[in-house]
């Protein structure tokens, strides 16, 4: 079959405007039947996804999705187009796969992501060890929240990351590496700080009505506050800051309380510099994961650094 230059043209230019998140997004509305659901699945918020749906449907000039008051559903040519984005995610896949096979033997500069917790209470030791074992491996390590460090992962620019969200979206491959317990804390003159003492739990309603110093959202830990507080109201925040080290200083001068990961807070804890308060419903913990794309099987210096994080003692 002859092809003509204007062909070509075509081809290129819709190479140029396809996006593979809203491939993604297409596939998971397939599966799920629900805008909402779907955004959940590759962890995008819903007006997103349907803004990214209705791009796709101008830019193909296809009606994707029969829309109502009830909800929306995909037409017969987003079920088609679902499809065919299924397939170029596969050879995605296989193309990430090969390539990665072919330039990874164990050897050479591993690009890692870290959410604040793991980047600087976890990683040191691990790359620590990993240099002992395989010295020959370089690794960078580049600290965001777990949100960044999602979203670089998907799109290639770190071959691992490490994470501290509640979620991860479906299209990542992901392994437990902890658990990471979690502390209501305040500064010792704080009223709550007798608690301690005296034994008396905290509700989570009280927590909830309570402004906190918090991270800001896209964290890990915030996500997890959200989530945790979620029944009762928005979180209240007295102040968003992007630093744990931070909220820290500003818990320790009496900006008001926070829920801070043990590993961060440990030795303040341990110097009474801050007190841990009892909360009702137990302590909240959360997993610490490691995420990745391509094969399931991580290959290469990835996979070693993945074998010595789930080897280590981390807390």
């Amino acid at each position: 079959m002859r092809t003509y230059a204007g062909d070509m043209g075509e081809a290129r230019a819709a190479v140029d405007w396809v996006q593979i998140p809203s491939l993604r997004l297409l596939v998971a509305l397939a599966d799920s039947g629900s805008v909402g659901t779907a955004a959940r699945r590759v962890g995008i918020a819903q007006p997103n996804a349907s803004r990214s749906i209705a791009m796709l449907e101008r830019r193909t000039g296809l009606k994707m999705l029969d829309r109502s008051p009830r909800g929306s559903t995909l037409t017969q040519q987003g079920r088609l187009a679902a499809a065919w984005a299924q397939e170029v995610l596969e050879s995605l896949e296989r193309f990430t796969a090969g390539t990665r096979a072919l330039a990874h033997d164990g050897a050479g500069r591993l690009t890692v992501g870290a959410s604040q917790t793991v980047a600087e209470h976890l990683a040191p030791l691990w790359i620590s060890r990993l240099n002992r074992s395989h010295p020959s491996i370089s690794v960078v390590l580049d600290m965001q929240n777990s949100e960044r460090v999602i979203a670089d992962v998907a799109s290639g620019e770190y071959e691992i990351g490490f994470v501290e969200s509640p979620t991860v979206p479906e299209y990542l491959h992901q392994s437990v590496i902890c658990e990471d317990p979690l502390d209501l804390v305040v500064a010792p003159d704080h009223p709550w700080a007798l608690r301690s003492t005296q034994d008396e739990a905290l509700h989570l309603r009280e927590l909830a009505e309570t402004p906190l110093v918090i991270r800001e959202a896209g964290s890990g830990t915030r996500a997890l506050v959200d989530e945790l507080l979620e029944p009762f109201d928005p979180v209240r925040a007295v102040s968003e800051l992007n630093s744990t080290a931070a909220i820290i200083r500003a818990v320790r001068a009496g900006a008001g309380p926070a829920i801070l990961s043990r590993l961060a807070a440990g030795d303040e804890l341990a110097d009474r510099r801050l007190v841990s308060v009892p909360v009702a419903d137990g302590t909240p913990r959360r997993k610490l994961r490691a995420v990745w794309t391509g094969p399931a099987t991580l290959v290469g210096s990835p996979a070693r650094m993945l074998e010595t994080a789930l080897r280590t003692d981390n807390l």
